[in-house]
């Protein structure tokens, strides 16, 4: 059995348009994500909902708000010096992410009332599949994506 490195994902935090967000707004809305550490990729079972962080929420709109996320490499682990990739699907708080390879925002969550306050916020768990058949036969290296993850008020 081969193991699959996974580097640490980076996803920079973001406030209200996508502009990246100041550590001392703490008054503002604010999401903040903090990956996993690393894992390995198992060839003969693949990895079924398995940790990649959370996301830390921030949020005093009354009116709610809506949770975005976009992965640069197209909901794909990338390897680090050969061309293959690695699909995976997403999930936030429980909740399937679809459509990440568009490399567009994908909505997560919407919440039409005042959820996940300052100063204490929420922090989602944040949870990837990828299936050994998907895992078989590429190389054995390290392989990246880098979430962004946008708080919008509504």
């Amino acid at each position: 059995m081969r193991n699959y490195d996974l580097l640490k994902w980076f996803a920079p935090a973001a406030l209200g348009l996508s502009t990246l967000c100041p550590a001392a707004a703490l008054a503002l809305d604010i999401v903040d994500y903090t990956p996993g550490s690393s894992f390995t990729l198992s060839l003969s079972a693949g990895n079924p909902n398995q940790d990649f962080g959370t996301v830390h929420i921030q949020s005093d709109s009354a009116t709610g708000w809506v949770l975005l996320v976009r992965s640069t490499q197209g909901g794909k682990l990338s390897h680090g010096t050969h061309p293959s990739a690695v699909p995976y699907t997403l999930t936030v708080d429980g909740i399937q992410v679809n459509n990440l390879a568009g490399g567009n925002d994908v909505t997560v969550l919407t919440k039409s009332t005042l959820t996940c306050p300052p100063p204490t916020g929420c922090t989602l768990p944040v949870r990837a599949t990828a299936l050994a058949s998907d895992i078989a036969g590429k190389p054995s290296g390290s392989y990246s994506d880098t979430l962004v993850f946008t708080l919008n008020n509504q």
